[in-house]
């Protein structure tokens, strides 16, 4: 019982020094957690340590005439992001700033905001309406944060690049120290220095466990209020844990919990339980046949793990690039277009509608031109010079997305009348034919007719 009590009662001194905290200082937060935390039915917890090179503030003379200390090499970032599907929900710490994160994320394409919680709880409720030089401090005297833009590629089941543009209110230390009382002893009083940022970066991440990824990214942010130049480099933890089983999680994660509903109406196989943990002739066996991205048509979203494409009122349109078919058990395995996960279909219930096409990538080339040329201007103050310099960025970018990748890597392009063709059981069949199943998918029949 004495436990219980010291444990609530860390809990609540924990949660009285958060809300009380006074810190306002935060940098753009690592962007492959954030992307990782995509329809994940558990929670995305991200370990992060940056190291920041380039113009930092090595000393500063301030307004009380003493001495202040250079701004910080580096921080530690703690993250933690709960999933509702293309929702994320973010909290955490960078080193000793509580912040909110939230946004938009996809397997491609993420939009991302976060702010220090003093601004957004704390300053508001507590009208903290003290005169600082004559003028009352307001949500802007403490606000840290911004918004990002993330483009992601998956490469492979393990490799993913990422690409990101941020503008951001930055803020960075400025400790000053004062005498006590006239004493030799020097006090610390730290107080932060906001400045605005925009800039980009990139990063790759590696899966090294089911639940766990690593990754390294790069981020350069121009500094417009003081003209410096700042790099962050950023190694990157990120795993999953059970969430806790109540309250705004399970509001926050319908969608995700959906797919759990479904598979306990049809017959999953993990990829990595046939391919690696099994022996090399039953993950011969076993393994589909691999295809170019095609499309496919179901009944409903109910029939799949996959991502659902909508391209007109009663359609549900998914992709896959892996098939077999098991004429014995009258169905179909696909693979997840995102995921590890092959699921069973009923060859009644899915009808094919033709390869995939890549999405345009003229808006990240444009995107990624109009940076650079931001940031080329902020360096050279010539607007040739920025526009070359962007010009080549936009060229790079289409270039690596062209001849760099796959077409079936890229996000498929979607058109009105996807999938409004149907083709006839015969057609259909024939076609299914060519990717027959073996093994365990050959014998596994439908949960519904067990």
């Amino acid at each position: 019982m004495l436990k219980k009590y010291l444990f609530l009662l860390l809990w609540v001194l924990f949660a009285s020094w958060w809300l009380t905290s006074c810190s306002a200082i935060t940098r753009p937060p690592a962007a492959a957690s954030y992307m990782d935390s995509y329809n994940n039915d558990k929670v995305t917890m991200s370990i992060a340590a940056s190291y920041y090179a380039g113009d930092l503030v090595r000393y500063n003379a301030d307004d009380y005439g003493a001495g202040a200390t250079a701004e910080w090499w580096g921080d530690v970032h703690l993250t933690r992001y709960i999933s509702g599907g293309y929702f994320t929900f973010g909290w955490g710490l960078q080193f000793y700033t509580p912040f909110l994160q939230s946004g938009f994320v996809s397997p491609y394409f993420g939009l991302t905001g976060w702010a220090n919680l003093w601004s957004l709880t704390v300053l508001p409720i507590s009208k903290f309406n003290e005169n600082n030089n004559g003028n009352e401090q307001s949500f802007l005297d403490h606000y840290s944060g911004g918004g990002m833009i993330i483009e992601q590629i998956p490469l492979n089941d393990t490799w993913k690049l990422g690409f990101t543009q941020h503008i951001s209110r930055n803020g960075r230390e400025n400790t000053t120290y004062n005498k006590f009382f006239n004493s030799d002893l020097n006090i610390p009083s730290p107080h932060p220095v906001f400045y605005t940022e925009v800039g980009g970066g990139f990063y790759v991440s590696k899966q090294i466990k089911e639940d766990s990824k690593i990754s390294f990214e790069f981020r350069y942010g121009r500094n417009l209020d003081e003209k410096r130049n700042r790099f962050a480099f950023t190694f990157d933890f990120c795993f999953s844990v059970t969430p806790i089983p109540y309250g705004g999680n399970d509001i926050m994660r319908k969608y995700a919990e959906k797919n759990i509903e479904k598979m306990k109406r049809m017959n999953t196989l993990p990829k990595d339980s046939i391919s690696k943990a099994q022996s090399n002739s039953l993950a011969r066996a076993d393994t589909l046949h691999a295809i170019k991205r095609q499309w496919f048509r179901l009944p409903d979203s109910s029939q799949t793990l996959s991502n659902i494409y909508t391209p007109q009122k009663n359609v549900v349109a998914v992709t896959s690039r892996e098939i077999c078919y098991s004429e014995e058990t009258q169905s179909v395995w696909l693979k997840q277009d995102v995921g590890n996960l092959y699921y069973q279909v009923s060859e009644d219930s899915i009808d094919y509608c033709g390869p995939t096409e890549p999405k345009s990538i003229a808006v990240v080339s444009v995107l990624e031109g109009g940076l650079f040329t931001l940031i080329g201007y902020q360096l050279t103050s010539n607007p040739g010079a920025s526009l070359a310099l962007g010009t080549a960025a936009a060229i790079a970018s289409w270039g690596l997305f062209h001849f760099g990748f796959e077409p079936d890597e890229l996000q498929p392009k979607v058109y009105p009348n996807l999938c409004s063709e149907k083709h006839s059981k015969e057609d259909l069949i024939k076609r299914l034919k060519q990717y027959p199943c073996n093994g365990k998918m050959k014998e596994l029949r439908m949960k519904n007719e067990e």
